[in-house]
């Protein structure tokens, strides 16, 4: 039997061969080389936060250095630098990793402070630049040679679409809180409303059966009213309006702080309220401000802010619109985070 049972093939089982053998030795090392290459994939990422944080202090540390914050080549340098660090695309992991970094946290408040104020001191810079052309034209001319005149295009761009996606109207009436000396983003939202094809065609009336008041709206010619607490930033901007001659009509200026706008000029009245980023600079102080100036805005309207995310939070504060006291008053509407060369996000909410 042993010899049927082995001539058939039912008795012990032939050996197989491996054609690739290999030893326990190999199976090792393959387990070893993923461990390494895992572990120096770890070692990249901390690194690139390391980078990341050294980045942002040292720059805070150089900015303290700086006798005075006016434009000059070493804060534009220093400033560029940190817009472009903080303008990377990172994974959430490695974004919050740095924003924890207890150095980047105790640096974050002076650093957007210094950013602030140096933004107020170049756009004050170039408003006098701008207002020392002798002709509209020039005039004109300067003010769209301004380095980051394209970036405000963009944004504006960004934020009237946000705006018509929640809306069935274009806005008419729109006041700009934080406007600053060099109100750029007024300008190209008054240039928008008044000669986009695709926005005007959203101030006409959708229906026979529109009211006599939304027929008045849309006849309308669009104004943007500028708010800003600071004197030389409302007689800066006022004759820069001015001087622009046709561009500049529809500009309207307001000198108050923002939580006072609305004695000097009733809220109800627009469509739609911006809330610049510099507006604030903690969630505390912007959720303050918020509670105050919806309270003076009609059910319905729209409120604009802008915010950042990711990096960006480090230039400008990231606002949070889903606290229990803001979402008893606002609906929250759209977000936008661009991931392009545009550093602000924007969110807009409806009135309650």
């Amino acid at each position: 039997m042993p010899l049927l049972t082995s001539w058939l093939g039912i008795g012990s089982p032939t050996k197989k061969v491996d054609a690739y053998p290999r030893s326990s030795n190999d199976s090792l090392t393959i387990v070893e080389k993923a461990d390494i290459l895992q572990s120096q994939k770890a070692d990249a990422r901390e690194e690139k936060v390391q980078s990341l944080v050294r980045s942002i202090v040292n720059t805070h540390t150089e900015l303290l250095k700086l006798p005075h914050l006016r434009p000059a080549p070493a804060i534009n340098k220093l400033l560029g630098n940190l817009v472009a660090v903080c303008s990377e695309i990172h994974d959430q992991d490695i974004v919050e990793k740095v924003l924890r970094n207890v150095s980047v946290q105790a640096v974050l408040p002076s650093l957007r402070q210094i950013c602030a104020q140096s933004e107020s001191c170049l756009e004050l810079h170039w408003a006098e630049h701008i207002l020392e052309g002798q002709t509209e034209e020039e005039v004109v001319e300067r003010l769209e040679s301004f380095p980051y005149y394209e970036n405000y295009e963009d944004l504006t761009r960004l934020e009237v679409c946000s705006i018509l996606s929640a809306t069935k109207m274009a806005p008419r009436r729109v006041a700009f809180i934080g406007s600053g000396p060099l109100p750029l983003t007024s300008l190209c939202l008054l240039q928008a409303l008044k000669n986009d094809v695709a926005v005007r065609s959203l101030t006409q009336p959708a229906t026979k059966n529109n009211t006599a008041a939304t027929d008045n709206t849309a006849s309308q010619e669009p104004i943007v009213l500028n708010v800003d607490y600071d004197e030389a930033a409302i007689s800066a901007s006022l004759k820069l309006s001015l001087a622009l001659g046709e561009r500049g009509k529809g500009m309207e200026f307001i000198c108050a702080e923002a939580t006072s706008a609305s004695a000097s000029r009733d809220l109800s009245e627009f469509d739609v309220v911006y809330m610049a980023a510099l507006v604030g600079i903690t969630q505390t102080d912007k959720e303050k401000i918020m509670l105050e100036v919806i309270s003076r805005m009609r059910r319905g309207a729209l409120l604009v802010v802008r915010s950042s995310w990711g990096l960006r939070s480090c230039l400008y504060p990231e606002v949070d619109l889903a606290t229990e006291t803001l979402l008893k008053r606002l609906e929250p509407c759209v977000v936008v985070h661009p991931y392009n060369q545009v550093v602000n996000s924007v969110i807009v909410a409806r009135v309650r």
